[in-house]
């Protein structure tokens, strides 16, 4: 994980298996091993348009925006698995913090491509700090949180979050109704065993009533079947 001081733009790239933070106006440079080989996209902010795989932003305490730059990358959120905002983007328009168009993804994993292996990247904000963390992962296992997602919206209101900066990458889907609620915990980082499973928490106000973990493979299957915990009276 990396951290920058708000404001800022960070450009992030993939390079000969490892992840690239560049802090655009300081020049601040990071670099951490990642283990995945995708096409390669050297993060650049000194030429007319900036370079990498993607950039993020955050100029106020709950903003956090990203944009693709040279290839398609893909948001993860309650819309399911989609492509993010991809365009050119000037860098004398980042001097002068135009961001208008682009997307908030606060806690939102994007996914640097749609082919496996990929790297999952997040970010959050702490106070003045903006926190980004890339980690390998598994578009798969993104289709499987969202296929997930879907089941446990037919119970009730369906909220989707990833907490970014922690290094398993967990994100959670939860259903609720009334005072019960379904929780279901995937981890994105799939360097980690981890990743192969998935759990779930069943509650009633302040009280948990049943915990499951499961295979990924089991995991929409399961859903239905904790669904009816939420129906009973």
């Amino acid at each position: 994980m990396a951290s920058f001081t708000t404001p800022c733009t960070v450009v992030v790239g993939v390079v000969s298996r490892k992840v690239v933070y560049l802090e655009v106006d300081s020049g601040k440079r990071v670099e951490e091993p990642v283990g995945v080989d995708l096409e390669s996209a050297e993060p650049r902010a000194d030429r007319e348009f900036l370079s990498g795989h993607v950039a993020y932003t955050s100029f106020g305490t709950t903003i956090v925006k990203a944009v693709a730059l040279g290839h398609s990358a893909y948001v993860l959120d309650l819309g399911g698995l989609k492509p993010l905002l991809r365009k050119a983007v000037p860098t004398r328009s980042v001097k002068v913090r135009e961001f208008g168009a682009w997307e908030q993804v606060w806690n939102k994993p994007i996914f640097l491509s749609d082919k496996n292996p990929t790297v999952a990247v997040g970010a959050s904000r702490a106070g003045a700090l903006l926190h980004i963390n890339a980690v390998p992962s598994d578009v798969e296992l993104a289709k499987k949180v969202w296929a997930v997602a879907g089941v446990l919206q037919r119970a009730g209101a369906l909220t989707l979050n990833c907490t970014c900066r922690l290094g398993l990458m967990p994100v959670e889907a939860a259903a609720v109704r009334g005072n019960r609620y379904v929780v279901a915990k995937f981890y994105l980082n799939t360097s980690s065993p981890r990743s192969r499973k998935v759990f779930f928490i069943v509650g009633e106000g302040g009280s948990v009533l049943q915990r499951k973990e499961v295979d990924v493979e089991e995991a929409e299957v399961t859903a239905y079947e904790l669904l009816k915990s939420l129906e009973q009276p």
